[in-house]
This record gives structure tokens, C-alpha cells and sequence, in this order.
């Protein structure tokens, strides 16, 4: 059995892999490894704290525990039991355990139920602690004080690995605090940055106008960018308000609670944030107008402006409501953003008013938008070659389990 130190894995959408791992090192990390969904890498612990304030792109932050191979189910109960739990909770503390399958062989006798194998491992937990503590901790599956994930893979030497992983996040870091309000198939905020850096935006350059803004993640994204405010400003806020709401589950974790060092650190971190806040809304507040989000529909503003003003950003993003093509740039160099409908569910007849929307698009941009940029982001890949542009760059990322495109246009 292997037991970990600094190792640790950010989840995120699938192709932000790159962008997330050069975050990571620009945030300090050691080394970095991406792989299908995410990124390995090695890091001081501190470190791994920045990640989780600091990522835009993370999904979640998990620490490696153990590592260790098996022949089968039951094997698995009884490796599961040599390792010493009461280093990793307390026995009145809550605990939670998601299992999930790797690269498993396609035939094969054991761990053919993610379920099942989840149930062998919370056995092993609550026998562990009776046989050493004379007591049993409890699942909590709503809020647990503590979160495990259990990745199983194929083996070397034995047939099957099991990697043990603290989860330090909780909810997921693209929950950032600020959307209240959701309209139909959101991006996920997340998703939002890693779109905006993938498309280079400039915000020292240039302005931005989402064409059919929703609930207004695209623009409250690209105000925290343009102004440095770190993604976790409102958790960290309500944190230092209330310290009883534990905004991220690590805060629960013998890793973290008995290092004083990790402690000091993340105080520090915490600081940092709260102050590059304070910095970037006040910077902010010298230069509105620079974003703009619209949308034709009333709802979708209601939801947006409910969401700006709890992102603090009330009076800085420009929110306001027309047809898409009726549009212009808002300032001298600007992106057109555009997440228009996929039409998963198309009724007789509305092929035509998509196909329509997609080309009038295109249309609007080559006469309003001369010597600015359009990216369209999209689920609908027949759509894109209905938008009658050759475009720059495309690019392949996931919103959930949609496989969207994000196409670049630039503007002659």
C-alpha cells in the first residue's frame, strides 16, 4: 500500500485540461500531468489551497491518500481495513463515499457495480472503527463532514488498483456563490472562464458583449477576470462572516485541523483574497460599460440582474434587452459572445427559425462588427456551418455531457 503526501488532482470540464494545468503551475505547483478530465499534480499543501480560492477552471480539488491493489471484492474489504481511518476523521464525524470505475477490463468477475464496491468500502470504514474505537461513525449524504472518492482501475501486479481520495472541496468550485437565479441549460461558471480564456479575451483591449447572456454568467466571469477578483470571493466573505459555515470540507480534515502551519497559511490566503477583492471592485467601478450582457427575453434579465447584484457587480455590467442582431460594439475593439439555443428539442418548424437565428448571426457580424472578434459557443454542430463564416480557430469542451464546439471569428 502507498500512502500519498503531496499529490493531489483538479477535476474540470473535459478540454480545459490545458488551460487548467498551466493555471496550476502559475498558482505554484511542482509539476502538473493532464489527463481526460482533469489534472495530476504535485504540490505543497499550500499550494493545493490556492488552487481551491484561486482556480477558474477547477471542477474539484482531491488529495491522493492511498493507493493500493487487489484481487477482488473481498480482498478489497480486507486491504480497505489495514489502513489506520482515525488518521483520516473522527468517529463522530460524517462521512461520505463515491466510488467510481477507471479503466476496468471489459470482462471481468468483480466490481461490476460501482455501488456494490462503494458498500465494501463503508463497511470496511465503520468495522475499522468498532473493532479500534468500540463505536461506529455515520454516512451523511447531504453535508458530510468528510468526503472520500474511490477511483478503481486496472492493476499491475494484481488485477485491479484503488486510489483514495480525500475530496476538499464539497460543493463543486464552479458553484461560486453569485447565481441565485438560473435560466434553461446554464453554462457552468467554469465553463464560462475557460471560454473566455480560451478565446483570448483582452480586457485591458477590449470589451465584451454577450449577445444572449441567460443568467449572466458570461459577464460576471469576465468582470472577476478583467478585475483579478478571485473566484472565491463570496465564499471566502461569508466564510469570514460566520466561520460555522464551512464553505469548503478540508476545513473538517485531521490533514488540515492539526497543521498549524497550514492553518497560518490559509489565514494568509484568505487575506489575500479579500483584499484583491476590495482592489478589483473598485477598479471596476472606473470602468463600466465595457461589458455588456443582453438578452431578448425578460426572464432571462430578471435572473441576470439578480445575479450581477449578488456578484456585487450592480452598476458595472450593462445589462440590457434587444434582438441579438440589433446589437452594436461597445467599445472600439470588442468580442461578440454568443451561447445561442442548441434546439435539443425541436418541434416541427423550428429547424428553419435556428437555421435562421445561426445565419443572422453570421449576417449581423460581417456588418456591424468590421474589425472586431465573434466566438459562438454551441451543442449544435450543424448549426455552426449554417453561420456562413470561416472561422479562426474551434475548439472541442464539454458543458456537462453536451459536446459543444466553441468557434473563433475574426472580423475583416
Amino acid at each position: 500500500m502507498k500512502k500519498y503526501r503531496f499529490e493531489y488532482f483538479a477535476s474540470c470540464s473535459m478540454g480545459l485540461e490545458e488551460l487548467l494545468s498551466q493555471e496550476i503551475l502559475a498558482l505554484g505547483a511542482k509539476t502538473t500531468k493532464t489527463v481526460r478530465g482533469g489534472v495530476q499534480f504535485e504540490a505543497f499543501h499550500e499550494v493545493a489551497l490556492k488552487v481551491i480560492l484561486y482556480s477558474r477552471l477547477a471542477s474539484r480539488v482531491f488529495k491522493y491518500l492511498f493507493t493500493f491493489e487487489v484481487i477482488n471484492e473481498k480482498d478489497y474489504y480486507l486491504e480497505a481495513t489495514n489502513i489506520k481511518w482515525k488518521s483520516l476523521m473522527d468517529v463522530n464525524q460524517t462521512f461520505r463515499l463515491t466510488t467510481i470505475f477507471g479503466d476496468l477490463p471489459g470482462e471481468r468477475e468483480d466490481f461490476r457495480n460501482s455501488q456494490f464496491a462503494n458498500l465494501k468500502l463503508k463497511d470496511a470504514i465503520v468495522d475499522w472503527f468498532r473493532h479500534h474505537e468500540g463505536n461506529r461513525p455515520s454516512v451523511g449524504r447531504e453535508f458530510p463532514d468528510i468526503a472520500f472518492l474511490a477511483r478503481i482501475d486496472r492493476g499491475d501486479e494484481k488485477p485491479y488498483q484503488v486510489t483514495l481520495m480525500y475530496d476538499l472541496c464539497g460543493d463543486p468550485l464552479n458553484q461560486r456563490g453569485y447565481r441565485l437565479a438560473k435560466t434553461e441549460a446554464p453554462v457552468k461558471e467554469n465553463v464560462a472562464a475557460g471560454i473566455l480564456k480560451m478565446i483570448n479575451w483582452n480586457p485591458a483591449e477590449e470589451g465584451l458583449t454577450d449577445a444572449m447572456c441567460g443568467s449572466g454568467t458570461f459577464t460576471i466571469e469576465a468582470a472577476l477576470m478583467a478585475a483579478n477578483i478571485p473566484p472565491s470571493y463570496l465564499k471566502v466573505e461569508r466564510y469570514l462572516k460566520n466561520s460555522q459555515f464551512k464553505m469548503w470540507t478540508f476545513l473538517n480534515y485531521p490533514w488540515f485541523t492539526q497543521d498549524k502551519f497550514l492553518w497560518d497559511n490559509f489565514n494568509k490566503l484568505l487575506a489575500e483574497v479579500t483584499e484583491a477583492t476590495e482592489k478589483g471592485l473598485e477598479f471596476l467601478r472606473t470602468k463600466k460599460g465595457f461589458i455588456v450582457g443582453n438578452d431578448i427575453s425578460e426572464m432571462a434579465l430578471i435572473s441576470a440582474r439578480e445575479n450581477v447584484k449578488k456578484a456585487k457587480l450592480e452598476g458595472i455590467i450593462e445589462l440590457t434587452k434587444r434582438d441579438a442582431l440589433e446589437l452594436y460594439p461597445p467599445t472600439s475593439k470588442s468580442v461578440f459572445l454568443c451561447n445561442p439555443p442548441y434546439g435539443e428539442r425541436l418541434e416541427h418548424g423550428e429547424e428553419e427559425k435556428l437555421k435562421a437565428l445561426y445565419k443572422g448571426l453570421g449576417d449581423h457580424w460581417k456588418h456591424a462588427f468590421k474589425g472586431h472578434r465573434a466566438a459562438l459557443f454551441t451543442g449544435n454542430l450543424e448549426m455552426l456551418k449554417v453561420v456562413g463564416l470561416k472561422t479562426s480557430k474551434r475548439h472541442i469542451l464539454f458543458n456537462g455531457d453536451i459536446e459543444c464546439r466553441l468557434a473563433e471569428y475574426s472580423l475583416y
